[in-house]
């Protein structure tokens, strides 16, 4: 990797905790990827300082008609803007997301219904040892024009050593997705998540908002602002995202 090659990537521990983002409930038709990627400068009061984006991912691939196979992480160059700046990543976070129940009956909007995601959480550049582990409850409700997802959970990253210094926190937030036109080209796209440690990391709290321009069935593109609540991890930061499809079979 070119960029790993020009700036230290020796391995260090995470200078910002990463972030809850609460997922929805849309799982991919079975043989479908997606690949969500975002790019973008965060600002950081915390030991991480500022950082670039290099990207946040997910990557969906529908398995069943109920079962989707994802993988979640980021990679980001911390301090960009000094001397010190160096390559660091999220724990990759590798799930299925079940669909156990879905009231829609025939072709209607409306709906309700309920999943879970679950799967390790696995060091990838840092210094962290261990295993981590995340597992949500997701409830969803469908309308015509907006789809919500309440998320609430818990997360076990890789920590220090594998048997202390590991972060952990319940987490829980809410999704949005509100179609904005009457040709669904448009949506308005809001998170709010939050976590609250058990571990001797601070709680945390951040809320994006943000529009979707669905150019065509096999791509969307974004734009996306973040807000943090409490200092030691992105304050600020602003997100372009691109998410294409493919059928693989």
């Amino acid at each position: 990797m070119s960029i790993a090659l020009a700036f230290s990537v020796r391995a260090e521990a995470r200078p910002t905790r990463p972030r809850f983002e609460p997922t929805d409930l849309e799982l991919e038709d079975t043989g479908v990827a997606e690949l969500d990627l975002q790019f973008g400068p965060t600002h950081g009061d915390g030991p991480g300082g500022n950082r670039l984006l290099l990207p946040d991912f997910e990557l969906d691939l529908g398995i069943l008609p109920n079962v989707e196979l994802d993988l979640d992480g980021a990679f980001s160059l911390d301090h960009y803007d000094e001397p010190t700046r160096r390559m660091a990543s999220d724990a990759l976070w590798m799930a299925a997301k079940l669909g156990l129940w879905d009231s829609r009956d025939g072709d209607g909007p409306d709906a309700y219904a309920i999943g879970l995601q679950l799967g390790p959480r696995i060091p990838v550049l840092n210094d962290t040892h261990g295993i981590g582990y995340g597992a949500l409850a997701l409830f969803g409700v469908a309308r015509a024009r907006y789809h919500v997802v309440l998320n609430a959970g818990y997360v076990l990253d890789p920590g220090d050593t594998v048997r202390t210094g590991r972060p952990s926190s319940f987490v829980g937030g809410v999704d949005l997705d509100l179609t904005l036109d009457a040709r669904g080209s448009w949506s308005l796209l809001g998170e709010i998540g939050g976590a609250f440690y058990t571990s001797s990391d601070p709680n945390d709290v951040t809320a994006t908002i943000g529009f979707a321009w669905h150019v065509d069935e096999k791509l969307d593109l974004s734009v996306i602002a973040l807000g943090g609540a409490f200092s030691g991890a992105d304050r600020v930061a602003l997100l372009v995202g691109a998410s294409p499809k493919i059928a693989l079979w």
